[in-house]
């Protein structure tokens, strides 16, 4: 700022996808060919003319990954369930690891930005699969963070529509962020304020960051060296949201990804009242948004 299901996520906002079409085989797959049934939790659809969920496979004693783009869908309630068929160069009792990642359009040799990941039972041929399983883009559901409404312009107005994600103490500016590990390479957490009273939706983008204590993009200017930022219109409308996500480092072109990730790490409402150094406790969303599932291959 992975075994491996990719999933790719452009976040140009949830498209639908053709669902996928359920064989119904009488006769057997072809030599290497199996069934996949893919079930997850916490997972919406992308669209896929950018980015993409891929499913990848690592096997014993090989090096080489094996990926399947997941393009096709069905929306069922707050997940998403992948059917098709994968052709593999081993038999599944050789795989070790699962993986779903997020890929641009142009899957690479090798899955970029891991989501979620799984060993693989090759007794019952699935895997359970976790956003916090080691590989994966991490667990953050113990971090706790605060933003403060302030500003060092003399029109102390200015902080209504300024924020960082800080504290002071006696003064002193620290992070006001906690127990927040960094993500895994290939992700980075973006900072915004989404407003659903406006139509298109409001999407002020703040910046990125992976170190608490610094911001990687600033896209605005900005006195203090922790994430946050100044737009010049004003952040007290009570129908605006303040949100912490995980993005895909692919996902941030110009310095700027084109919608926010659906992986929500924090989030605030915002209220009608803002004063200068006024301060808003984050609310930690990611044991309710992180994903996780059931990967099942059968012949």
């Amino acid at each position: 700022m992975f075994m491996a299901i990719v999933v790719v996520f452009a976040f140009a906002g949830c498209s639908s996808s053709t669902p996928p079409v359920q064989s119904g085989q009488s006769s057997p797959l072809p030599t290497g060919t199996y069934n996949y049934q893919l079930n997850v939790a916490n997972l919406r659809p992308l669209d896929t003319s950018s980015a993409r969920y891929v499913l990848w496979f690592r096997s014993l004693g090989d090096t080489a990954w094996y990926a399947k783009p997941l393009t096709k869908w069905t929306v069922g309630v707050n997940s998403l369930d992948f059917l098709g068929t994968i052709q593999l160069p081993h038999e599944p009792d050789s795989i070790v690891s699962a993986f779903v990642s997020i890929e641009p359009s142009a899957v690479p040799a090798n899955p970029s930005s891991i989501l979620m990941t799984g060993a693989f039972d090759t007794v019952t041929d699935s895997a359970f699969i976790n956003a916090a399983n080691a590989g994966g883009a991490g667990d953050y559901s113990n971090a706790k963070a605060s933003v403060t409404f302030t500003t060092k312009s003399p029109d102390t107005n200015q902080a209504k529509s300024e924020f960082y994600l800080m504290d002071f103490i006696q003064g002193i500016p620290i992070s006001s962020v906690s127990n927040l590990p960094v993500p895994p390479q290939g992700w980075s957490f973006g900072l915004w304020v989404l407003d659903s009273n406006f139509y298109p939706l409001h999407q002020f983008f703040y910046g990125t960051f992976t170190n608490t204590d610094s911001s990687d993009v600033h896209p605005t200017n900005f006195d203090y060296p922790f994430p946050g930022g100044y737009y010049p219109r004003p952040l007290n409308d009570p129908g605006a949201r303040l949100e912490i996500t995980l993005e895909p480092d692919f996902a941030i072109q110009g310095n700027h990804p084109n919608a926010p990730s659906t992986l929500i790490v924090f989030w605030a409402r915002l209220r009608q009242f803002i004063d200068y150094n006024d301060t808003l406790n984050l609310t930690n969303a990611w044991s309710s948004s992180a994903p996780h599932g059931i990967l099942k291959l059968t012949k």
